[in-house]
């Protein structure tokens, strides 16, 4: 009889909004290949309820209590990202592999430090960029790697990502919350001289664009630089010279999320709609566009009912059981704080970053 795989044992520190909503269920929900077996929260009593809901043996409001115990192989940190500076360094530094929240952190040079601590300790360190875990991003991806491996298409000439604001929630059901105080969070420690209206703008920013940022880098399959910001949208160039634009609010919708992607070839495209952040095991769509002349057309693959956020959660403990390499590590999610570093500083002046200069010495 074949031996059954061996679960991985996982610590869960963070049982708040996001943190039940877009991981807790999607990890109590892998039996087959994890055991979430300790919750941890300042909140304690909310942790009590559930962890008896989930059927969790062990609680604790003690973080380093979870960190001690030897069986747990890995942990989900979901906590607000300001405190990851504070949190991932024990983790790591425990022995345990960690999956955060985006973005990594808030500034680039402390992402650095985080990066480097993860390199240290030889732990994965995987941040929640959940639109490269959607599986028609997934398939996306696939078709975009092939287009450029083969040339079928010609070259990949244009990259845009769209995200107006919108209702990102879907009416997906709301957390089980007590009154209990959360625990203190203290800012991140911000570049010296930075001042408060830059630093606000720098938080706003990582907080609700990082996620396109990142995936522009996962579309083009190589790093990028801006070469204009304003408050609605910025223009990029990659290495190998396709030009990129990433509208950040060119409308709003109250009702409707409507963020999207598309990567164009000479003789082809490719779209991806993405769903809410929060609908539940909602994919989004893919359309795949061929110029072939008289057999030109349209296809739209079928997805299978699957979220980004559950498949991210299989992704993470597949990459620690070894057995996939993780989406997206500390050590490239830290180039997206870069290059809002670089966003703020152009949208605020009004100019041209030396990018060279900014990164000679990194």
């Amino acid at each position: 009889m074949a031996e059954k795989p061996q679960k991985v044992k996982l610590g869960f520190i963070g049982v708040g909004h996001m943190g039940q909503l877009a991981h807790l269920n999607q990890y109590a929900q892998l039996g087959e290949i994890c055991e979430i077996t300790t919750l941890c929260d300042v909140k304690i009593n909310q942790a009590k309820i559930l962890a008896e809901r989930f059927n969790i043996p062990k609680v604790t409001a003690d973080y380093k209590e979870l960190l001690a115990d030897p069986e747990i192989d890995a942990v989900a940190c979901i906590q607000y990202f300001e405190n990851h500076v504070n949190l991932v360094p024990d983790v790591l530094r425990a022995g345990k592999h960690v999956i955060t929240e985006k973005p990594l952190c808030v500034f680039p040079e402390n992402g650095d430090k985080l990066v480097d601590i993860a390199k240290e300790t030889g732990k994965i360190h995987m941040v929640g960029n959940h639109k490269r875990s959607d599986p028609a991003t997934e398939y996306a991806v696939g078709v975009i790697n092939k287009w450029k491996q083969s040339g079928e298409m010609g070259k990949m000439t244009y990259v845009r990502l769209s995200m107006p604001p919108g209702n990102w929630r879907k009416d997906c059901d709301m957390p089980f919350m007590t009154s209990e105080p959360p625990g203190p969070v203290p800012p991140e420690q911000a570049p010296r001289g930075m001042d408060e209206a830059t630093r606000d703008k720098t938080i706003w920013f990582v907080n609700y664009y990082i996620h396109q940022v990142n995936l522009m880098r996962f579309l083009l399959g190589e790093d990028y630089r801006l070469t204009y910001a304003d408050r609605y949208f910025f223009s990029a160039v990659s290495e190998s010279g396709v030009n990129c634009i990433l509208e950040l609010e060119p409308y709003s919708t109250s009702v409707d999320w409507q963020e999207h992607a598309l990567v164009c070839f000479e003789r082809g495209w490719v779209r991806i709609d993405l769903p809410a952040p929060l609908a539940m095991q909602l994919a989004g769509t893919v359309t795949i566009y061929e110029d072939k002349g008289w057999d030109s057309g349209y296809t739209n693959p079928v997805m299978p009912n699957i979220c980004a956020m559950r498949n991210q959660a299989k992704n993470f403990i597949l990459a620690v059981k070894g057995e996939k390499s993780p989406p997206c590590q500390s050590f490239e999610a830290v180039k997206d704080l870069y290059i809002a570093s670089d966003y703020i500083s152009m949208a605020k002046i009004g100019e041209k970053v030396k990018y060279e200069d900014r990164n000679k010495n990194r």
